[in-house]
């Protein structure tokens, strides 16, 4: 049975089972990680953040990166599908009500229902935190009208986190749990093919007079979107600091696999020359100063540390820089067998291209580390 203790090993045997065999698949033909996906609903670990009396297991975000970068080192697209899932799961535990929290939080400690973030849209794009999608009052409904660009696990998750400009209260903003299947959402097909990251099957949802009860769907109080953003925002940057420590890892152990396996006619290896021992020096160095930052805030965050919103953006922006840096130089050390695509290397770099793009972006990541430092942001 899965518990917080066994996580590491658990994901290890899960990433074996259902992950490995189907990597280069999923890849290959851009499709969602169903096994992996499958398997974290069964084997509990869609309850991770969950408190225990909704039959969860009640971690932190210590152990929500801990999940994501050791699913990230089997496969980017899995540990990014689920990483959104465990935010918009923390959002709700934290805020939803009483009777919300009975509503879905047992369904999704189960592996009955799972959840997405509807956040990006085209008019704002990384900061999305300043939405167009509008709200209207009909009756005792509200309507929810509007367009989200990327919607990662798009159709895959049972809930999408939706957040809007309030109706009522103007300036403030609301966040809405949106079932996947509600008759007035069109998901447009054809439109995500990744460079990197291909497994995330995003679409642009629009939402054509989405009709929804308050009561089960607006997450918390009226208007009190931009205090769950600002979760939301924790969990989500140290949670893309997390894969993408997991993917500088994974090029890591392929490369130096690779440097002790390449043999030459004398004998000889790889890692036989100074050189390339001097690489593999370096590569380790950045893939310990990945996650050693990403842990060091996501345990200021749990412990409230006053500098933990320093060390969150700092950890993203440290493995944005160094996941690209890692790969490039696993791909050197890789030679003709990374760029011929008989190592997966080329994969990890793709991937670890979207860290700089990915909401918020690294700039706008420097933007509010650089405000935060000087309290002028």
């Amino acid at each position: 049975m899965l518990d917080l203790q066994n996580l590491e090993s658990k994901i290890q045997k899960l990433g074996q089972e259902f992950i490995a065999p189907y990597t280069q698949e999923i890849d290959c033909e851009a499709r969602f990680p169903k096994e992996a996906y499958d398997a974290l609903k069964q084997q509990g670990f869609m309850g991770l953040l969950i408190p225990k009396e909704y039959g969860g297991l009640q971690g932190g975000n210590l152990t929500h990166v801990e999940a994501c970068y050791h699913l990230a080192r089997f496969n980017a697209s899995a540990a990014l599908c689920y990483m959104m899932h465990n935010v918009a799961t923390a959002c709700m535990a934290h805020y939803g009500t009483e009777h919300q929290k009975s509503l879905y939080l047992p369904k999704i400690a189960k592996g009955e229902a799972s959840l997405a973030l509807a956040y990006s849209e085209s008019g704002s794009g990384t900061h999305f935190i300043n939405p167009d999608i509008v709200e209207s009052q009909r009756g005792e409904k509200r309507i929810l009208e509007g367009r989200k660009s990327f919607v990662t696990s798009a159709q895959q998750a049972n809930y999408y986190l939706t957040y809007t400009n309030s109706c009522k209260l103007e300036g403030k903003k609301n966040n809405w749990i949106v079932p996947s299947n509600h008759p007035a959402l069109t998901h447009e097909e054809g439109v995500w093919n990744g460079l990197g990251m291909r497994g995330n099957v995003s679409k642009p949802v629009q939402f054509n007079q989405v009709e929804l009860d308050e009561e089960n769907c607006l997450l918390g109080i009226e208007g009190d979107g931009e205090n769950q953003i600002n979760l939301v925002a924790v969990y989500f940057v140290t949670g893309l600091g997390a894969v993408y420590s997991g993917v500088g890892m994974a090029a890591y152990e392929c490369a130096l696999n690779h440097c002790l396996e390449r043999k030459y006619s004398n004998g000889s290896d790889l890692a036989d020359n100074e050189l390339v021992r001097v690489h593999l020096a370096e590569l380790y160095t950045k893939t310990q100063s990945q996650i050693a930052l990403v842990r060091e805030a996501a345990r200021a965050f749990d412990s409230g540390a006053s500098d933990a919103p320093l060390k969150i953006f700092a950890c993203r922006i440290n493995a944005t820089h160094l996941v690209m840096e890692i790969c490039e130089l696993a791909m050197r050390l890789g030679g003709g067998k990374a760029y011929s695509k008989h190592l997966p290397l080329e994969q990890y770099l793709r991937d670890a291209m979207a860290s700089q793009v990915m909401a918020p972006s690294l700039d706008v990541l420097k933007i509010w580390l650089g405000g935060a430092i000087t309290k002028k942001g």
